[in-house]
């Protein structure tokens, strides 16, 4: 099988490409649905995973003709020109959902304008290609990777700072990258549909920064946040196609054992 990755030298993609035998697609950022279609000419790859993505909420706040160009635009383009396209999404298509979660992917209710991108981006591809694959992803966190880029993660942030904030009412999920790459050849077998992909946590996310602190031992001033909307999703409907992450506790033990990052 022949697989196409878009964003390779990003967060997301640049794993998925050490992790598969996949080929590193040229940047999008301009790209006009004749030149997707001709590159899928020229590449004749059977499954497309498409990671590039512009993530920022607030950047898309202040940009919306950009969130929609990344977000909403280029996977249509995508979507339209593959027989099957592996499309990221995103857990903040809960961040206004009832009820304190988990959420099963029936249950959306975008807070902002990046998630309400990212939502009308799953239903028009779903429309234009039914094989489309969309994959809900939670934060996600790994070590620097060398000549990569690697914004600020859970785990990053946590070994940097002195002080951060996490709410102590928010439940969320926080994946290890390296489990997304790993499981991204069962994800190429899905049938088309969205699906919830990452780690589950019943923690808040506090908790979560106050286990992965006595982990590491670190010293850091953890204080609550406040609210903050839970995003914590049901994984259930991945599991049943064989999908299974760890826990976010495991993943986080996982990486600790990876990187050999206990500092006491």
């Amino acid at each position: 099988m022949k697989i196409l990755v878009t964003g390779p030298r990003g967060f997301v993609g640049a794993r998925i490409i050490a992790a598969m035998d996949a080929i590193p697609a040229p940047s999008l950022r301009d790209a006009t649905e004749d030149d997707i279609r001709r590159l899928v000419d020229q590449v004749e790859p059977d499954v497309v995973i498409h990671t590039a993505a512009i993530s920022d909420i607030s950047a898309c706040a202040a940009n919306p003709e950009a969130s929609y160009r990344a977000n909403v635009a280029l996977p249509l383009m995508i979507a339209r020109a593959v027989p099957k396209p592996i499309l990221f999404s995103t857990d903040q298509v809960y961040g206004g959902c009832a009820g304190e979660g988990p959420y099963t992917e029936d249950e959306t209710a975008p807070a902002n304008l990046y998630a309400a991108h990212k939502l009308e981006m799953e239903r028009r591809v779903l429309d234009a290609n039914p094989n489309t694959v969309l994959l809900r992803a939670t934060w996600m966190y790994d070590m620097p990777l060398y000549g990569t880029a690697n914004r600020g993660n859970f785990l990053v942030n946590m070994l940097r700072a002195r002080e951060l904030a996490f709410s102590a009412a928010q439940r969320r999920g926080v994946t290890y990258v390296r489990e997304v790459a790993r499981l991204m050849p069962k994800a190429v077998g899905l049938p088309g549909g969205v699906y919830n992909f990452g780690s589950e946590n019943p923690l808040t996310m506090l908790e979560t920064a106050r286990w992965l602190a006595d982990a590491l031992g670190l010293d850091i001033r953890l204080t609550d946040a406040g609210p903050r909307h839970p995003l914590w999703m049901d994984c259930a409907k991945a599991r049943s196609h064989g999908i299974d992450f760890p826990d976010t506790v495991a993943g986080l033990r996982q990486c600790i054992e990876d990187y050999n990052l206990d500092l006491r």
